[in-house]
Order: structure tokens, then C-alpha cells, then sequence
């Protein structure tokens, strides 16, 4: 979640810098208007598309032969029952749910407000609009088809005119549903600063498309609006008259932007490229970069234990009873977190192991409760599950693994590689976004720490599984 955020703040931000720099005081305004609506859902909703095939820290090189899996060291963590009490997560979650409620009942009030207008108002019908008269002092303002005035006799036929033509604009370009837009993204994005100066740009823009109507007659129409700048503003779910600032309107009004000053409007291409590359899930951006032993990943740094000389060793095969030799896969565990030691439970024995806070018992707790779905699309069978790796950092965020992938013991796995695949993708985006837990310690300070296997299982004739699925439902959890 923290990932998508930066990414979407970060092309909102690039976004909105452009258009100021480039586009802002430009008078083609029905791109700059499709360009912000473009922009913002680019923000929304590119950081969770994903272009390409992205199985985060997972090689198929890396993958191990089933026997040398079984014959690996295991570090136990018991995934149990999640624990009861309320982590930071939780209160998060809550002050969100808080926030989104509190701008939804801000939303209703100003219904409840148009409403109120509507049934207490004077109401006549001129050409297609819906004329209401609310005795009020306030500018006029329009909602669908219905327009709101104080009083009709408080306007010349000019004046009305002006109204009329401004406010049927906004009904012809379908000004209400960036309006509707903008007021959910201000309910489900309430927190996001950008959000409000989105809303600004783009109701300016509304107003200046608005305004063309009066190109003709422009210091009888600005006249017109610094009278009407002095009066009370309509709710935010509707189109007011004198909303946005009115001194940018009327320069506005007389503004021509140059026929070379239009290759501007192809900054969007370098833009939108950039963010694609950039800011959306793809193998490029979350795939690890390995220079000998060592690796970066999302900004950080480990080092890997440098690979011993190879050798092998003499297998027998037990089908065909023929011997040959297999060579020996030494482990090369992460040693150093950028520049700082890895602490080994193996070699360390001062060091007290991570402990996870909040509702969840260990991170193999975590996996399993929010993987159940994809697990259970799994065939019936006894799987069992390798990560590897798992480098907890000294403030208690996983910040490296190697998803070795969901095994049989049987080749049955073979014939199911789409369930096989979204196993692996959720397991590794829940990788990348694990609570964070309280992290190791050494002589009282916080040290990174390495959890070799995240899951331990069981092998022999007897018990095979990890994970036991029947008929879509998980029936068994083995250590």
C-alpha cells in the first residue's frame, strides 16, 4: 500500500507540475481538462497495473530439485492462530475509515442542502431547465438540469441570458461527471493533498470552458462576475457561477493561445511513458539487480556469503539403479544489509528473533490467512511452500526473500501452472507489503536478521505436506 501511494503521488505531482509549467495558461481548454482527468486516473490506477509476467525475487534458476529441497536446513516458524489485540495496521485502517466517513457525510450535507433548496424554492420551467428561485442570497448555480437563482427579477434579460447560456455549458460537456469523479476521489483519497489541488485545476477549467459563451462580450460578462463574486458560493456537488478565482476568468476571456504554442499539448506522451516505465508493477522496476554476490533491491543493499569452489556428489538413482554424480548447491545466505551484518540464528546465539505485533503470529500466519483464496484453487493434494531468505531489517520491515515456489511431491503440480502462478504472485506481492514486526535485537539493539526458511515441512512416506487441500478447502496445516 505505502508503494502505491509514493508511485500515485509521484504522477500526480509530475503531472500537475507540467500542466502549470506547460498548459496551465493555455486557452485550449478542452484538452487541458481531458489532460488532468487523464492524468488523475493514470495515478489512480497505473501503479496497479501490472505489464508484465512479475514473479518478485522468484527465478526459475534459483528453483532447487525437490530432493536437494528435502535435504535443506529448516528454520521453524509456527504459523498458528492469528493473535487477538490491535496493531498499528488495525488503527490505521480505522483513522482511514474515519476519514473517507466524515468527506462522505460532507457530501451529504451538501445534498441535503440542494435538496432543501429544492423543495423550499420557487419552481418554473424555462426551455430544458428547471428554474428554482430560493429567496437566498447566493450566486447562481446549476445541478443537472435544475438552476438555482435567488430571484429571476433580480436579473436583466442580458444578464439572464448569460446565466442560461454559461450554466447550459457546463450541462453540454458534461462538467457532473468530473464533479462525481472528483467527489468520490475526495471520499476514498481524502487524506491526499493532490486530490484537492486536482479538484481546483479542474473545476477552473470548467469555468473557463463555461466562460467561452461570452467571448463576444467580455467586459459586459466580467462586470457581471465581480458582481457575482461577492456572493455565497453553491455546494461543491454542483456548478456555481462564481466559483474559481474571477480576476483568472476574465483574462481568460480574452486569451489566445498561439498555433505554435500547441505542440505543448504533447508533453502528455513523454509523460505517460515515463509513469509506465517508471511507476507501474513490472518486472523491470521490482526484479531484483545482481552484480556477482551482491544484490540491490528497492533500495537497498544485500550482500550475499560468496559461492564455494563446486563439487558434487555420487547419486544413485533408486528407479533405475544407475549412479552418477550431481553437483552440490552450496547456500549463499545474506550476510550484509547495505553495508551492515545479516545476524544468523545459526551462528549467532545472543540474538533474540523478530516477534510480529498485531493480530498476526509469524509471517507464515500472515501468508496463510491472506492467501487461503488462491491456495484453495489448488487441485486436491498435500503442498508444501518455499521462501527463503527472508531478510528482516532492524526496523522490523521484510526487505528481501526468494520465493522458491509451491511444491508436490509428485509431478501433479505440473498440470495446474495457473494455479501454481497466482499462488506465487500473491505470495510474493504479501511478501512485499509484511507487517512490520518488532525486529531482532542484539545486546539490546536492533539488528537485521536472517529467517533462512520462512516455512518449515515434514517429508517422508508418512507425511509429505505442508499444506494439505481438499475439495477447495484447506484441511490440514503441517510444520
Amino acid at each position: 500500500m505505502l508503494q502505491y501511494l509514493l508511485n500515485t503521488t509521484a504522477i500526480w505531482l509530475i503531472s500537475l507540475v507540467l500542466f502549470d509549467v506547460f498548459l496551465r495558461k493555455e486557452s485550449y481548454h478542452g484538452y487541458n481538462r481531458s489532460y488532468l482527468l487523464f492524468t488523475f486516473l493514470l495515478g489512480a490506477f497505473l501503479p496497479l497495473w501490472q505489464w508484465q509476467d512479475n514473479n518478485i525475487i522468484y527465478n526459475a534458476a534459483m528453483q532447487r530439485p525437490l530432493d536437494s529441497v528435502i535435504a535443506a536446513k529448516h528454520n521453524i516458524i509456527t504459523a498458528g492462530s492469528p493473535s487477538s489485540g490491535i496493531g498499528w495496521e488495525q488503527w490505521l485502517a480505522v483513522l482511514y475509515l474515519a476519514g473517507a466517513f466524515i468527506a462522505l457525510c460532507l457530501l451529504i450535507v451538501d445534498i441535503i442542502k440542494l435538496a432543501a433548496f429544492y423543495r423550499s424554492g420557487k419552481k418554473s420551467e424555462q426551455d430544458s431547465w428547471t428554474i428554482i428561485e430560493t429567496g437566498k442570497e447566493h450566486a447562481p448555480f446549476s445541478f443537472l438540469n435544475t438552476l438555482f437563482v435567488s430571484s429571476c427579477q433580480q436579473y436583466s434579460d442580458d444578464e439572464w441570458n448569460m446565466i442560461l447560456a454559461h450554466e447550459r455549458r457546463h450541462t453540454t460537456l458534461l462538467h457532473f461527471s468530473d464533479l462525481l469523479l472528483l467527489q468520490i476521489a475526495r471520499i476514498v483519497f481524502w487524506f491526499h493533498p493532490l486530490v484537492y489541488v486536482y479538484n481546483k485545476r479542474l473545476l477552473l477549467v470548467h469555468e473557463y470552458q463555461a466562460d467561452h459563451t461570452a467571448i463576444q462580450q467580455p467586459q459586459v460578462y466580467g462586470r457581471f462576475l465581480v458582481e457575482q463574486a461577492v456572493l455565497q458560493a453553491a455546494p461543491s456537488i454542483s456548478h456555481s457561477f462564481n466559483r474559481s478565482p474571477i480576476k483568472k476568468r476574465i483574462v481568460m476571456l480574452t486569451r489566445k493561445s498561439s498555433a505554435a504554442s500547441r505542440v505543448k499539448m504533447l508533453v502528455f506522451i513523454p509523460l505517460t511513458i515515463a509513469c509506465i516505465v517508471c511507476f507501474s508493477k513490472n518486472s523491470y522496476s521490482n526484479r531484483p539487480k545482481k552484480h556477482g554476490n551482491v544484490i540491490e533491491y528497492n533500495g537497498n543493499t544485500i550482500e550475499l556469503l560468496p559461492p564455494k569452489k563446486p563439487d558434487s556428489y555420487l547419486y544413485k538413482d533408486p528407479e533405475t539403479g544407475k549412479s552418477y554424480r550431481k553437483p552440490i548447491e552450496w547456500p549463499n545466505p545474506p550476510i550484509k544489509l547495505n553495508g551492515q551484518k545479516i545476524y544468523n540464528p545459526d551462528q549467532d546465539k545472543n540474538v533474540t528473533k523478530p516477534e510480529m505485533k498485531g493480530k498476526y503470529t509469524s509471517i507464515a500466519a500472515y501468508l496463510l490467512q491472506n492467501a487461503r483464496k488462491e491456495f484453495e484453487q489448488l487441485a486436491d493434494g498435500d503442498y508444501f511452500i518455499l521462501i527463503s531468505k527472508v531478510v528482516v531489517d532492524e526496523k522490523g520491515k521484510v526487505v528481501y526473500f526468494e520465493n522458491e515456489g509451491i511444491f508436490q511431491d509428485k509431478e501433479d503440480m505440473d498440470k495446474q501452472p495457473r494455479q501454481k502462478k497466482l499462488v506465487d504472485k500473491k505470495l510474493n506481492a504479501l511478501m512485499d507489503d509484511a507487517p512490520v514486526s518488532i525486529p531482532a535485537s542484539c545486546d539490546g539493539k536492533p539488528v537485521a536478521y536472517l529467517i533462512d526458511y520462512l516455512f518449515t515441512f515434514t517429508y517422508g512416506y508418512e507425511s509429505p505436506s505442508f499444506l494439505t487441500v481438499k475439495e477447495h478447502k484447506i484441511t490440514a496445516i503441517k510444520n
